[in-house]
């Protein structure tokens, strides 16, 4: 239905006349009476409104019946046009267009900007004796028009929690900090300072996804399954430390914790995911991809809407947690499962929270 097949609503005038003609237990109804009341209801479906919006007068309370005969009347007399009628007594006093307000992936119609929200946290061991969990936040905003600006935060605000040891060995840790960036089409520049500090590793693609990257992978599953299996390095030559989470710190010490790393395609796969790119397509090949046991995750958990993966690196444990009703990642933890890590097994070494909303104004 569009604005040219909308007549607008019959006068009191014109539906009196209609129905008194119509009612079956007027004796007095004649021919001219019927014809009167027919030129009412062409009048009434052949004008075009003038507005988005019609202007409909105060009516008598009629019965349902009533209301349908007309109806089923105008449509019999009217074609090539739709008559739409209202009660105003339960019908709101505007008609939003098709598809506004309607939520796509993730995004409102309108809405401005995709606010994604990554929360991080790592260990920092201090003096070999002294343990902390340092937090950090990277805010991205993306607007509804990818070729925008958009606008990435990252942020060290909240101070570190003692896991165990001395509370004074904080002194040595890193003070609150923050960068920010703005760029058109999110087209940041490498050197962006990850969390805590860290120089990006790798290069532009699987280990720093850009948009422009990121859209030109395929969302069918099988071919996805087949580029990742193509890309992946071999663990000899894949850098330590390429995937989303933070690396464990060490200050004051030499001995320096063990790192994370990702096997087969896991950081590659995380990586994008954790961008806040990927389509609900493109997700959804994602979460197909692993199921591939090939790829390095293993399903351990499936609860309502949500699934669990574990991945096992070396001397820690990967969970990875996707929301399987939006599609969605919402959070990766590492946990130590030897001392060799330089932490009690059981301890968690690194994690990442991810979420997103709408907000109209980006940087609040």
């Amino acid at each position: 239905m569009n604005d040219d097949t909308v007549r607008h609503l019959w006068s009191d005038a014109e539906l009196d006349e209609a129905l008194a003609a119509l009612h079956p237990h007027e004796e007095t109804t004649d021919r001219a009476e019927l014809d009167r009341a027919r030129a009412s209801m062409m009048r009434a479906a052949a004008a075009v409104s003038e507005s988005d919006e019609p202007v409909v007068p105060q009516r008598k309370q009629r019965s349902g019946a009533w209301r349908w005969i007309a109806v089923a009347a105008a449509v019999a007399l009217v074609t090539g046009g739709v008559v739409v009628v209202r009660e105003l007594a339960s019908a709101p006093s505007t008609l939003a267009p098709a598809g506004t307000g309607s939520a796509t992936d993730g995004r409102e119609a309108g809405a401005p900007f995709n606010h994604v929200v990554t929360k991080y946290s790592r260990t920092a061991l201090v003096n070999g004796t002294s343990v902390f969990r340092v937090r950090d936040q990277v805010d991205l905003w993306i607007p509804a028009d990818p070729t925008g600006i958009w606008k990435r935060r990252w942020t060290r605000a909240e101070p570190p929690t003692l896991l165990g040891g001395e509370p004074r060995d904080s002194a040595k840790l890193p003070g609150p900090s923050q960068a920010e960036q703005s760029a058109p089409g999110g087209r940041f520049t490498p050197d962006f300072r990850i969390p805590s500090g860290d120089s990006p590793a790798g290069t532009l693609g699987w280990s720093l996804p850009t948009p422009e990257f990121v859209a030109s992978l395929p969302t069918d599953p099988n071919s996805l399954a087949n580029r990742l299996l193509k890309d992946r390095i071999p663990p000899a030559l894949s850098p330590i430390g390429d995937g989303p989470l933070p690396q464990p710190l060490a200050y004051g010490t030499p001995k320096v914790p063990s790192r994370i790393s990702y096997p087969s395609a896991t950081g590659m796969i995380l990586n994008v995911l954790a961008s806040g790119y990927a389509s609900r397509e493109l997700r959804l090949a994602f979460m197909k991809a692993m199921d591939d046991p090939t790829l390095g995750f293993q399903r351990v958990q499936t609860g309502p809407g949500f699934t669990q993966y574990a991945v096992f690196t070396g001397p820690y444990k990967m969970l990875v947690s996707v929301d399987a009703t939006r599609l969605q990642l919402t959070d990766i933890q590492v946990l130590s499962t030897s001392t060799v890590t330089g932490f009690a097994p059981g301890t968690l070494v690194s994690s990442a929270q991810f979420s997103s909303e709408t907000t109209d104004r980006a940087g609040d």
